[in-house]
C-alpha cells in the first residue's frame, strides 16, 4: 500500500497529523520541508509531480519520519539538521534547536566588532551547544580566533562535526563554569558571548512538549530560586577574562532581563539591552 502512495496522497496525510500538533500553518511548512527531503523536489515540482508514487524507499522513509512527529519529536531532530545564518547544522537531542533570535545576537557581536581591526581578537563561547554561534561566526569572520565550551561532551561531539562540516577552525574545551577553580587555566578574551541556561524549573510544564520532551534540560533549565544564576557567574568570570576594551554578548530570557542588567549595573558593568525582533528584550552587551 504504502509503495504505491502519492506525493499529494503522503502530504495530505502528513498535514492531517500534524495540525493535531501545530497550528495550520506551521503544519503546512513542517509538511513542505519534510516532503522536500523526501522527494529532492521544490514545491512547484511537487505540484507538478503530484499524482507520481513514492518508491519503496521514500515510503519507508516517510513512514519513519511520520511516527516521530507524530509523538511530537521536532522537525529538526527528525531531519537531523536545523539552518542557522545561512549555514546548515547538524543537530540531535544532545543539543539545543538554534533559534532565529540567537543569530540576531551574532549579528549584533559581528557588527560591534567591524568597527576595529579583529586580526587575531580572542573569541569564547559559552555553551557551545551545536557550534551555532561560534561556528557562525568564525564562518563570517575568519581572522577571528575563537574557542567554545560547554559542559556536555556530548554536545562538544556536535559542535566539533559542525565545526569541521562548515570548514572553519575552533578550539572547543569541556568547561562547567560553575567550578570556580577551573577558570584560572582559561586565558582572556576580547569578546565573550553566551546563550546560557534560562528557564526555571517551574515553567517546564507550560513549555511545549517538542521542547520539554526532546531538547536538552542542561542547556534549557536554571533552579526556581535563582534564574540568573548563570548570568551572574558568566559576569563573575568575564570581569576576570576580559581584556582591556574587551564586551561581552548575552541572550536572555525576556521575563528576567531586567533583574540581569541591574546586577551587572550594580557590579560595575556598563550595559545596553536591546529587543529582538518580536520586540522582546532579549540581548545585552555588557562591558567594564
Amino acid at each position: 500500500m504504502f509503495a504505491t502512495m502519492t506525493i499529494d496522497e503522503a502530504n495530505r496525510q502528513l498535514i492531517s497529523t500534524l495540525v493535531n500538533i501545530y497550528d495550520d500553518r506551521e503544519a503546512a511548512s513542517i509538511s513542505s520541508l519534510v516532503m522536500e527531503k523526501i522527494t529532492g523536489m521544490s514545491g512547484s515540482a511537487r505540484l507538478i509531480h503530484k499524482q507520481d508514487a513514492f518508491e519503496t524507499s521514500q515510503s519507508d522513509l516517510f513512514q519513519h519520519w511520520l511516527a516521530e512527529l507524530s509523538e511530537h519529536r521536532p522537525l529538526q531532530y527528525v531531519l537531523g539538521e536545523a539552518w542557522f545564518a545561512g549555514l546548515r547544522f547538524y543537530v540531535d537531542e544532545n543539543v539545543l534547536i538554534p533559534r532565529p533570535e540567537t543569530e540576531e545576537l551574532v549579528e549584533w557581536a559581528l557588527a560591534d566588532l567591524q568597527s576595529e581591526a579583529s586580526q587575531g581578537l580572542m573569541v569564547l563561547d559559552i555553551g557551545a551547544g551545536s557550534g551555532c554561534i561560534s561556528v557562525s561566526m568564525a564562518k563570517k569572520r575568519k581572522e577571528l580566533q575563537i574557542m567554545a565550551c560547554d559542559i556536555s561532551l556530548d554536545a562538544l561531539a556536535v559542535a566539533r562535526k559542525n565545526a569541521v562540516a562548515n570548514d572553519v577552525e575552533i578550539g572547543f574545551f569541556s568547561f562547567d563554569i560553575r567550578d570556580i577553580s577551573s577558570w584560572e587555566k582559561i586565558p582572556g578574551f576580547n569578546l565573550i558571548i553566551s546563550n546560557p541556561p534560562y528557564i526555571p524549573e517551574n515553567q517546564k510544564a507550560a513549555l511545549d512538549k517538542h521542547v520539554k520532551l526532546f531538547e536538552p534540560e542542561l542547556a534549557l533549565f536554571v533552579p526556581d530560586a535563582d534564574p540568573i544564576l548563570f548570568y551572574k557567574l558568566i559576569g563573575q568570570f568575564s570581569r576576570q577574562k576580559l581584556l582591556s576594551g574587551g564586551r561581552l554578548f548575552l541572550e536572555l530570557h525576556h521575563d528576567f532581563a531586567a533583574d540581569v542588567v541591574n546586577w551587572y549595573r550594580e557590579n560595575g558593568f556598563a550595559t545596553e539591552l536591546r529587543k529582538d525582533f518580536s520586540g522582546k528584550n532579549r540581548m545585552l552587551r555588557v562591558h567594564l
